[in-house]
Order: C-alpha cells, then sequence, then structure tokens
C-alpha cells in the first residue's frame, strides 16, 4: 500500500494530525490553533485510530477514522502529517509522499530510540539481529522532515535519539506548554483552602515494581501526613501500568485522576511528584513545586538508560520516605521556593512557530 502514496498528488492545503492514544496533546493542540485561527492556507484533518471516534463531537472540525475510505484518501493526499509518537499514529503506509513533523510527547529523561537497547525487541544476546534491527529503525527515523524541541539541549538530545542532522530538530517550544502557561494566565493560584498533590510516576516494565515503589511514596507515614494536613492527592497512572487502577492498589485517601489529556489538569495542582517522567518539565512551567521521589536511580539508568544530566538532576533533587514528607511541607507551608530545573528558551507559541515551520517545508 505504500507504493500508492508515490503515485497521488499531494494537496499543500491538507494536513493529517494523528496520536495512537487518541485525541490528545500536540497534535490536537496545533489542529484546534488552525480551527480556531480558520488560516485559509491550510485544512486540518484529524485522523483517529478508534473506529467509534472517527467522527464524534469530541473531536472538533473534520475528522475520519483511519482506514475509512475518506480517511485514506486524505492521507494520502495530505502534504503534511503531524505526530505525537510514532508513524503509526496514523496510517504509516500512507506517508511516502509527505513531509512528516514529529511533534514528541515530552522533554526525554530516559533514554529513547536509537539511544535505548530497550528500543529493540530482540534480547540483547543476539548482537547481528540488533545492529540490524537499529540499522533499519535508523533509516526509518530519517523519514522525518521536522522534529520540534523545546531549547538547544533538547535539540541536541533528539537528533542523537532519532539519528538525524540537528539542523531538522527545530526550537519550536512545545504545543502542550501553550496549553498549559494559558491555564496558568486565566488560574495562576491552584487551589484555595484544600491542597492539591498530584503524584504522577513514569511507566515501569515491570508491574511489581511499579506496584512496590507506588506504595513506598504513598506510604502511610505519607498518607497520615496529608490526611492531618488536609491535602487531596490525585494519581496519575501510565496508560501502560493501567492494571495497577484495576487492581485497586492506590491506597485509602487517594483518587485516582481520569481524564482525557492531563495537561489541562496540571493548573488544578500545587505540587507534582513523580520519578522518571517528563511530566516534571511540563508542571514545573507554572512555576509550581516538583518533587522527585525515585527507587533506586543507578539501577533505574542502567537497565532501562537515562541521559547523564538528568541523572544528576534526579540524584541532586531525590527524596524518599520521611525526607518526602519534609520537602513537601516546607512547599506547601511557603518554607521553600520551587526552583527551575529546565530551562526553556521558546515558552508560548509554540502552535504557531510549528505551523510556519511546516508551511515552509510544503
Amino acid at each position: 500500500m505504500r507504493w500508492v502514496s508515490y503515485l497521488v498528488p499531494t494537496d499543500k492545503q491538507i494536513w493529517v494530525f494523528g496520536n495512537t492514544y487518541g485525541y490528545k496533546d500536540n497534535p490536537k493542540y496545533v489542529y484546534e490553533f488552525l480551527l480556531r485561527d480558520k488560516d485559509p492556507a491550510v485544512r486540518p484533518i484529524w485522523i483517529s485510530k478508534d473506529k467509534k471516534h472517527g467522527n464524534e463531537s469530541g473531536i472538533l472540525g473534520e475528522s475520519y477514522y483511519y482506514l475509512s475510505l475518506k480517511g485514506l484518501l486524505y492521507q494520502y493526499r495530505a502534504s503534511a502529517a503531524l505526530l505525537a509518537t510514532g508513524m503509526n499514529d496514523v496510517a504509516a503506509f500512507t506517508l511516502g509522499n509527505k513531509k512528516i513533523i514529529q511533534l514528541w510527547h515530552g522533554v526525554p529523561i530516559k533514554k529513547l530510540l536509537l539511544d535505548s537497547i530497550e528500543t529493540s525487541p530482540i534480547p540483547p544476546q543476539f548482537k547481528l539481529l540488533n545492529r540490524l534491527f537499529f540499522k533499519l529503525l535508523k533509516r526509518k527515523l530519517n523519514s522525518y522532515s521536522m522534529v520540534c524541541a523545546v531549547n538547544g539541549h533538547n535539540q541536541r538530545c533528539l537528533a542523537k535519539a532519532f539519528g538525524i542532522p540537528i539542523d531538522i530538530v527545530n526550537v519550536t517550544g512545545m504545543p502542550r506548554h501553550d496549553i498549559i502557561l494559558s491555564s496558568y494566565v486565566s488560574n495562576n493560584t491552584a487551589s484555595s483552602g484544600k491542597k492539591r498533590i498530584l503524584y504522577a510516576p513514569t511507566w515501569h516494565a515491570s508491574m511489581k515494581d511499579a506496584r512496590n515503589w507506588l506504595l513506598q511514596v504513598l506510604s502511610s507515614d505519607f498518607m497520615r501526613y496529608c490526611d492531618e494536613n488536609d491535602i487531596a492527592i490525585d494519581v496519575s497512572i501510565h496508560p501502560l501500568n493501567k492494571a495497577l487502577a484495576e487492581e485497586n492498589m492506590l491506597p485509602h485517601g487517594t483518587t485516582l485522576l481520569e481524564c482525557e489529556d492531563i495537561n489541562e489538569q496540571l493548573k488544578h495542582y500545587d505540587l507534582l511528584i513523580t520519578d522518571y517522567s517528563s511530566i516534571a518539565f511540563d508542571f514545573a512551567i507554572l512555576d509550581r513545586p516538583v518533587v522527585f521521589s525515585c527507587a533506586e536511580i543507578d539501577k533505574y539508568a542502567a537497565q532501562r538508560g537515562i541521559y547523564e544530566d538528568f541523572i544528576l538532576l534526579l540524584k541532586d533533587q531525590n527524596v524518599t520516605g520521611h525526607a518526602l514528607i519534609e520537602k513537601v511541607d516546607g512547599y506547601l507551608k511557603g518554607q521553600r521556593k520551587a526552583a527551575p530545573i529546565y530551562a526553556y528558551s521558546e515558552l508560548g507559541n509554540a502552535r504557531s512557530r510549528v505551523i510556519e515551520e511546516v508551511k515552509k517545508l510544503v
């Protein structure tokens, strides 16, 4: 089917958007920005991987199921595809003749793609097969016309992970940060009265590890502290560890945060606790405190891979047990001030910059 994409003429005005995980995150934000501005030069179309969501009211504008006749037609005709996770965000076989834009989905703490041995599904002892896998992956990643970054450090990191020239990675800022910042402007105090904490750990390959660390962070001592100080705790479980929620593993006194798009909820929280999740860098732009509570950093780095600069950050700021309670208490009582954990050269107007760069490409 891919060969068809080279035979179908593209329409410069048609841009398709998609996300394997649904109508959310950076592709959604750029898509809705174009709808709002009614840019006559662009016809944005959302491509859904879920058949029942192909044209539902939750998705604004024009949308189609990715394997429907209209969906396939517009994917083949599109001049650009704007994605969040990978080429399977839409029908990958339609991408041969167009500009592929990787908006990505966060500032990576954990190593990814060509930098991570976990990218390969092949056991590490099969070295020749792994070399072949990464060679083919690099060829595939070279299909990207543009990858979006938030600063020079992130730009270099992504260029290496994708195995592409650094000039393919543009420092546009991240569209999700536009959304978070706009919510901050309209609601710059998270809560009045009762304080709210969000605990959002990253995914763990081992469900046992995910379960054990969740219970260590949300220990009986920590839950008692929150209860005595009238602090509400919401827990966001990574989609790949959603079995934790189904197992009813959350301690009494916590609430499972269930929402379509967590970026639109961050404004409601006074403080974030996380481990290796890039949500730390999203929450930090609100100038509110981020507390890192990580299990066995060196072991995790050896098994999963963490970028060196972030290993230093995590080791410097990591707290567990009673030290976690003390740090949270200091922040919520105003005895500590939130310190910057990452520098952004471009904050705000990321959607506009992305759109202008894509227009240059098509």
